[in-house]
């Protein structure tokens, strides 16, 4: 228990540094007008946008992890009693190519630090293991601001915007693409995105990049390509 503890705080720890890096890169370079990445997202309640997008591209691989097959491994580091703590270690599928990604972001009206914040439905279909599932969501923040007791900074977004799962779920970035109704997902390799496989989300997964600085181009869709979104999320 120990040990899966401390990776959950390793890879919150992670997810903190990655989106930290990735606001500094972002606020040192000022925005493009036709980068910005508000005019596709949903601004309202009861508005959501729909994004896909389908690959040939052999470089468009991710590593996957299958946690339903996961077994327990010794790690370095010893118990009071003498023995080793044990630790989950799922098998990986390596450098499986992603046939398609069809994403949907769905307004919330829930109010916090955020100025919006979107509900994300995700599917994955992926070489060698089928269609995988993820919901999470996205907060937008309209400008820069200083919120709550503690005096937090907040950076406002403008041509890109950070979605996560809670817990040790990962996330992704989604960036504007300049002038095109599209937008470019990345993943960090350290810690991916947890997914559910299958229509009945039997099997847990995690995706992870093979390597550093791919990007999958997601153009806007009908909403009728995220109906089965929909249907997954409604069971």
């Amino acid at each position: 228990m120990r040990a899966v503890n401390l990776r959950i705080v390793i890879l919150l720890g992670a997810i903190v540094l990655w989106f930290g890096a990735w606001a500094v890169v972002r606020a040192a370079r000022p925005p493009d007008a036709n980068a910005l990445i508000a005019s596709l997202l949903p601004q309202g309640e009861g508005q959501s946008v729909c994004l896909a997008g389908s690959f040939t591209d052999r470089n468009k691989v991710m590593d996957v992890e299958d946690w339903s097959k996961a077994k327990m491994e010794p790690t370095k580091h010893l118990s009071p009693d003498g023995k080793p703590y044990m630790r989950p270690v799922p098998p990986v599928m390596k450098d499986r190519a992603v046939r398609s990604f069809t994403l949907q972001l769905v307004y919330n009206p829930r109010q916090a630090d955020y100025d919006w914040i979107h509900k994300i439905r995700l599917s994955a279909d992926v070489d060698g293991v089928g269609t995988m599932f993820a919901a999470g969501e996205c907060p937008w923040h309209a400008k820069d601001k200083i919120y709550g007791l503690d005096r937090r900074e907040i950076t406002g977004n403008t041509t890109d915007l950070f979605c996560y799962i809670d817990c040790d779920g990962g996330g992704f970035i989604l960036e504007r693409v300049p002038g095109a109704p599209a937008l470019l997902m990345s993943f960090d390799p350290r810690i991916g995105l947890r997914m559910k496989g299958g229509c009945g989300g039997r099997g847990s997964y995690r995706m992870l990049p093979s390597a550093s600085g791919l990007t999958f181009r997601l153009r806007t869709a009908s909403a009728e390509t995220c109906k089965p979104l929909e249907e997954w999320a409604s069971r």
